[in-house]
């Protein structure tokens, strides 16, 4: 009995000698160098933002100058990476943020993004350009770190931190005053892999 299942056996490998090893290739943790991935994102969050211009509605402090809570806002994304993930892969990333309280406000922020992912998680790192369309058009900077968890090879649950720093109009005490905010957010993550 044992000689026939030798024979099965070697029979099988010699019949599929990738067998284990290509599964495990076609797992999304495996990628190929020139392979491309391509996200989709939807967040919901609130941030706190550090200079108050008076017009907020959450303070947070003693006074009006002091820290205050911005409106709640959802943000979509769109972004790509190009190379292999489990390595480190290097792309770009496109967020649209509404508020859904308050001033009626949006922000456009195109960004360089790198990505890393460690089988079942994924970590992230993103900067660039952050672009107030509305009520009133100003822009600044925006940096975020980010990680995922993938339920299933390409839909994860995703927390990010993201840093802003908004450039306003002159007042009497500053000629061009900063506005830093720090915000918090947690949604979704959606991935699909091309390979060349």
């Amino acid at each position: 009995m044992r000689a026939i299942l030798r024979i099965l056996s070697s029979i099988f490998w010699l019949t599929f000698p990738v067998g284990a090893a290509a599964a495990e290739d076609s797992s999304p943790a495996s990628h190929k160098s020139g392979s491309v991935d391509v996200f989709a994102t939807a967040f919901v969050g609130d941030g706190l933002r550090f200079n108050n211009p008076f017009r907020l509605a959450h303070v947070l402090g003693h006074s009006a100058q002091s820290l205050s809570r911005t409106a709640s806002y959802t943000d979509v994304g769109a972004a790509f990476v190009v190379g292999d993930p489990t390595h480190g892969a290097s792309g770009l990333a496109l967020r649209a943020s509404v508020a859904l309280e308050g001033v009626p406000q949006a922000v456009l922020a195109p960004s360089y993004l790198f990505f890393q992912r460690f089988r079942d998680w994924a970590a992230y790192g993103r900067a660039g350009v952050a672009m107030i369309l509305s009520p009133d058009t100003t822009w600044g900077f925006e940096g975020a770190a980010g990680g995922i968890w993938f339920a299933r090879a390409g839909i994860g649950v995703v927390a990010e931190l993201v840093g802003d720093v908004f450039y306003g109009a002159g007042t009497r005490e500053a000629g061009q005053p900063t506005y830093p905010v720090l915000s918090g957010q947690g949604g979704l993550w959606l991935s699909w892999e091309a390979l060349p």
